[in-house]
């Protein structure tokens, strides 16, 4: 499941989340007080408080070190080659000064990484010693022989590790050893540097952050945008929010709730994406008609920014078959743009990918996640859900709320379909499997399943993003509610047509 353990367990003292707050993550337990920090008269006094504090609930060793690095990632700078041992005014300085943010947005945390270790086979306890050591009959190079108890043993220096003893024992007994990491990368991004700690390739992580929420040690951090917004917030500018489809689930309160939250903490307005996501509804049901027309067998969505580094870096094949349509967040920055030419405007969601996207967009400046946005909630003291409801400008169409949901683009583009109907082929979730199967589609042209694939990185859809603070089951469910208040997409432009 593409969501860390205790991602959705961040509490506002005054609203009642669903986990305790002893349960909250280490970023979840400082964020809050960095952004105190901030708001202070003297940022690295405060900054120097956090630091030094012996309250948090941090019992590791090394608890300053993390710490420190959970500051400096969300000052949004990175911790690898010396950056964990930034002074802290400098940290303040180099936050202050950047006119932009810096790619890429995920960064280890050398403190917490435990140096799994990985890629290696045991034999476990399983092992039932049997007659026919089928094991060692599997193994080509001599690695296995029996050992004293009766279990077998595997000789490390010989081992080549291709998990033929695994598959021919039947017991199971022999295991693959992988770091969490490693195993939830689904493009080999993950690995060790020369110390052992996890370590990501940049020329081939597609900011999925899978590696995130599979880390049990919250090893791996957002460089975070948020003290930005707060900066461009204090100097005056009018901070404008654009709040993704999958944010309306993220918190226990009403779309409108939710409108009224975000102004309270500082934005001037606050536009939907949704909007945007209409206007990507009826472009890509356009295109998807028009290539048909023309021949070809497939089309693939492109509303995943994961998704689109995917193809990008690693399936390039596959670029004339994905759509030219762009995504509900771009043609909303662009639209807002023409209403606020002086405005800056931070995107809101739980995808980690969407930072790639943001940074490549002229239109907008700055990502939050979730998380972050539920810690800004917490520090400034707003309960959503206690807040007066406030409508927004524009209703938006039922299946334009439902974009954050697998399936929401293909319904969307289905509702909006004239003569042929497509046939959806849904890709609920990245992984080693999804993107051999896209290989193969690419390669040979056709997809025999059908003829408009819909690619989500995470499983769910974008509720499921690592910087998501509530259960993706509480999510879509509260997403289908504020869906089904809205009007049939194609009730609404067959009324403006």
């Amino acid at each position: 499941m593409a969501i860390r353990k205790n991602s959705c367990l961040l509490q506002i003292k005054n609203n009642n989340w669903p986990m305790a707050e002893s349960h909250r993550s280490r970023k979840q337990v400082i964020l809050p007080a960095v952004i105190g920090a901030f708001r202070s008269g003297n940022v690295l006094e405060n900054l120097q408080k956090i630091l030094e504090s012996t309250d948090l609930p941090f019992g590791a060793p090394c608890a300053a070190a993390i710490r420190r690095s959970l500051i400096l990632s969300a000052l949004g700078l990175p911790l690898e080659d010396g950056g964990a041992k930034m002074q802290l005014d400098d940290a303040i300085a180099a936050m202050e000064n950047r006119k932009n943010p810096q790619m890429p947005p995920l960064t280890v945390m050398g403190c917490a990484c435990h140096r799994c270790r990985g890629g290696t086979m045991r034999v476990t306890d399983l092992c039932q010693n049997c007659v026919a050591k089928p094991c060692m009959a599997a193994c080509r190079f001599g690695a296995i022989s029996p050992a004293e108890g009766g279990r077998s043993a595997i000789d490390e220096k010989i081992c080549k590790k291709c998990g033929i003893c695994a598959k021919a024992c039947p017991y199971g007994a022999i295991a693959k050893t992988i770091a969490p990491c490693e195993r939830a990368c689904p493009v080999g991004a993950m690995g060790k540097d020369k110390m052992g700690f996890a370590s990501i390739d940049y020329e081939k992580c597609i900011y999925c952050g899978k590696c995130m929420a599979a880390c049990p040690f919250e090893a791996i951090q957002v460089r975070s945008q948020l003290l930005d917004v707060l900066r461009e917030m204090r100097d005056g500018k009018s901070v404008i929010a654009f709040a993704a489809p999958a944010a309306f689930g993220q918190f226990s309160c009403s779309a409108e709730q939710l409108h009224r939250a975000l102004k309270k903490v500082g934005f001037s307005s606050v536009y939907e994406v949704a909007t945007g996501a209409e206007e990507t509804s009826i472009e890509e049901a356009e295109e998807w008609a028009e290539r048909m027309k023309n021949g070809q067998k497939f089309m693939t969505s492109s509303c995943c920014a994961a998704y689109n580094i995917l193809v990008k870096k690693h399936i390039p094949e596959l670029v004339p078959f994905v759509s030219h349509t762009k995504t509900p967040l771009y043609y909303t920055a662009a639209r807002a743009r023409k209403e606020c030419a002086d405005g800056i405007f931070v995107f809101i969601s739980p995808c980690i990918a969407k930072y790639e996207e943001v940074h490549a967009n002229e239109n907008v400046q700055f990502t939050i996640t979730s998380e972050e946005l539920a810690a800004l909630f917490e520090a400034r003291e707003v309960n959503p859900a206690a807040e007066e409801p406030e409508k927004f400008s524009i209703d938006t169409a039922k299946e334009a709320r439902e974009f954050a949901l697998s399936g929401g683009v293909s319904r969307a583009i289905g509702a909006l379909s004239t003569g042929s109907e497509p046939l959806f082929v849904p890709i609920d979730g990245i992984d080693g499997e999804s993107t051999k199967e896209l290989r193969t589609y690419a390669r040979e042209g056709i997809c025999e399943k059908g003829n408009m694939i819909e690619v989500m990185s995470c499983p769910g859809g974008c509720v499921g993003g690592c910087g998501n603070c509530r259960s993706i089951s509480m999510a879509q469910r509260q997403i289908k509610g504020y869906a089904s208040e809205g009007e049939a997409i194609r009730d609404k432009y067959s009324k403006d047509s």
